[in-house]
């Protein structure tokens, strides 16, 4: 299945009333992306939570299905090793930043971030986890990062390794949830309205997903006096953090928001 195929959702009762909720939803025109009236963070939070479970539903049934979780832990893999990377000196990441002139040295930073973590498969998954890398990168390169100027870097610190890691996850279920609607439910969305419903409701499975995956920093330091390096401990982490992200864990049996 190459990534322009459809990707068919779940068919249990759990996804037809997620979908349901979904299109009954018409956001008021205060929200804005980012800024929600109270009501309609509700809703968005409550329809993630439901596409949420029905993810979780579709994946105890048949734990292979859309080739998520292995994909996944596949990426989380990679990931710590470019995080890792950027946490020594000289990172391969941004070497020779030069050469890719006219490019600019972010942008370039972006692509080979997402290059190196995202990986070359040509599946819709494949997709999300590219995605997901993106917006790690981004990340880094913000204003406020430690690439915000390639050519002068600063070091990745631990606090930003662990809070980066969690994010990808994150964001990695809350943009394929986001392909599963977009390639199954049809909106209608009056031509004014600011806020996309399928844009927020993937941002809160992101938020409710990092908010029950364990966090390396705190990991490593439970396993004081060892000191083991952290990039060790995160990868040994990947497994239970890709389960918990899918809500096959403990801590994602009830899916509280």
């Amino acid at each position: 299945m190459g990534t322009s195929t459809r990707l068919a959702g779940p068919r249990h009762g759990g996804w037809s009333g997620a979908k349901g909720r979904l299109r009954r939803w018409t956001p008021s025109e205060d929200s804005r992306p980012g800024s929600l009236t109270d009501d309609d963070r509700r809703t968005a939070s409550d329809v993630a939570t439901q596409y949420r479970r029905a993810l979780r539903d579709a994946l105890l049934e048949e734990p292979e299905r859309f080739g998520l979780r292995d994909a996944a832990q596949e990426a989380g893999h990679r990931l710590v090793t470019a995080l890792d990377e950027l946490r020594q000196p000289d990172p391969p990441l941004l070497r020779d930043l030069h050469r890719a002139a006219p490019t600019d040295p972010a942008d370039e930073v972006v692509r080979r971030f997402v290059t190196e973590v995202g990986g070359d498969g040509r599946l819709i998954v494949d997709a999300a986890i590219r995605r997901a890398a993106r917006r790690v990168a981004e990340r880094l390169v913000a204003p406020d990062g430690p690439l915000a100027g390639p050519a002068s870097p600063s070091r990745l610190t631990g606090e930003l390794f662990c809070a980066l890691y969690r994010t990808f996850f994150g964001e990695l279920v809350g943009e394929f949830v986001h392909v599963l609607i977009a390639e199954n439910v049809k909106l209608a969305v009056p031509a004014l309205m600011m806020l996309d419903p399928t844009d927020a409701v993937a941002g809160f499975v992101a938020d409710q997903v990092v908010k029950v995956l364990p966090d390396p920093c705190e990991e490593a330091a439970a396993r004081e006096p060892q000191r083991p390096r952290l990039a060790e401990v995160a990868r040994d982490l990947v497994g239970t953090t890709v389960t918990e992200a899918l809500g096959l864990g403990d801590t994602g049996v009830e899916l509280v928001a």
